[in-house]
């Protein structure tokens, strides 16, 4: 007589060992899933940190043009616009430092002019430096943009607000900012391309 075996769902050797594997695989995954959360929210942080840290650099006349617009009805957008205006563009007791030398004029001097070859001397001159408000950085020629401005050498210009870039290469704000070092939220970074110079 032949008999009839039923099918067997739960007790089949080969079912078992696929349930078993099952809570393996759920939990590699799992891991793999965390890792790759993990690894996300970390770029995502140093970027952000990233981008907190980079100065924010605008053209000299877009900046000078977001003064006038900023908050009409406030009394102090108007008084730094005309500031920034008079330092940048009306005659102003200065000090021009070039190869190391430094020639002021005028008493109280607001204005500070170097070039950019010449920055790294800063740090070992003596100079009047206490009501400098503006300091003028010029760039001579394309080499100087492969290098850095160390806003640090800076540190001692007790009333300095703006740091001016200029020059007669054609740049922007991007170039600007991937050159600037130790930048300190007190001073605003601006830029200008000089023309027909």
């Amino acid at each position: 007589m032949k008999t009839n075996v039923p099918n067997q769902f739960i007790n089949n050797p080969n079912t078992f060992m696929l349930f078993e594997k099952l809570p393996i695989l759920v939990m590699k995954r799992l891991l793999l899933l965390l890792i790759v959360i993990f690894f996300n929210v970390t770029i995502s942080g140093q970027t952000r940190k990233m981008d907190e840290d980079a100065p924010k650099i605008m053209e000299v006349q877009d900046f000078i043009s977001t003064l006038k617009n900023k908050n009409p009805n406030t009394r102090k957008s108007k008084p730094e616009k005309t500031n920034l205006e008079k330092l940048l563009f009306d005659v102003q007791p200065s000090i021009y430092f070039n190869s190391g030398d430094a020639k002021t004029y005028g008493e109280n001097p607001k204005n500070f002019f170097v070039d950019f070859q010449h920055l790294n001397k800063l740090k070992n001159s003596d100079l009047l430096i206490n009501n400098i408000e503006i300091v003028t950085i010029k760039i001579n020629n394309k080499s100087e943009l492969n290098s850095t401005i160390d806003l640090s050498v800076f540190s001692s210009f007790k009333k300095l607000k703006y740091v001016y870039i200029t020059t007669v290469l054609s740049i922007d704000e991007s170039v600007i900012s991937k050159m600037i070092r130790n930048y300190d939220e007190k001073y605003t970074v601006i830029y200008g391309i000089e023309k027909g110079a």
